[in-house]
């Protein structure tokens, strides 16, 4: 599924008038659910397919991936870093050594998160969506965005992602996006703090790329 996502990503982008205009922040929100659409099209299908016919499982009686993925994503123009998430992993930005946080982790236990999964027909059991998935927002995972009745974006697992923007600016150093394991273990300024020291050895001005 991430493969998928990384092969469409930005190509989808692109096309979508709403970029060609530079309305970013609702570019970045159509995409998101453009791609679910894409997914479940014959071609992306057999795409999906494709890309996970050497992994076990993935896909159900149906022949219909059932298959998920969390994507964070940052687009930079001049001025501005614009973020938009669905899932648990998690944009930082740097800034004067501080961490902000871009993005939400979307667990299924966050008042927001609860009550839109319950609205759909779901329910939380031990921190899972149906007592089976650990995050509330995602690409793909479709067994969990089959109301009817509902839009795409209020399904029990959504795709619709949070947008957040921070201004471009002379103290702006690094932005990270990492997964959920990272943050199993750190939080959001212990990681800053990590790659400062590890990584610039505390002098920003000697700039490296990961």
């Amino acid at each position: 599924m991430a493969l998928w996502v990384k092969e469409n990503f930005k190509k989808e982008l692109v096309k979508l008038q709403s970029y060609k205009s530079k309305c970013y922040k609702e570019a970045l929100e159509e995409i998101f659910l453009k791609l679910d659409e894409l997914m479940e099209s014959p071609a992306g299908q057999r795409r999906l397919m494709e890309l996970q016919s050497q992994s076990e499982g993935g896909f159900g009686d149906s022949g219909k991936s059932f298959a998920g993925c969390t994507s964070t994503v940052i687009l930079v123009t001049r001025t501005e870093v614009i973020c938009a998430n669905a899932g648990d992993s998690r944009t930082v930005l740097a800034r004067g050594g501080r961490a902000k946080d871009m993005s939400e982790d979307h667990k299924p236990d966050n008042p927001g998160e609860l009550s839109r999964i319950q609205r759909s027909g779901g329910f939380v059991e031990e921190g899972r969506v149906n007592g089976m998935l650990a995050l509330s927002r995602a690409l793909g995972d479709f067994e969990y965005k089959n109301n009817s009745s509902l839009p795409a974006r209020d399904q029990a697992v959504s795709a619709f992602p949070d947008v957040r923007i921070e201004p471009l600016d002379p103290q702006t150093q690094f932005v990270l996006l990492a997964c959920d394991g990272i943050w199993d273990v750190k939080s959001s300024q212990e990681a800053v703090d990590f790659l400062m020291t590890k990584l610039y050895r505390g002098n920003f001005s000697q700039r490296r790329t990961l």
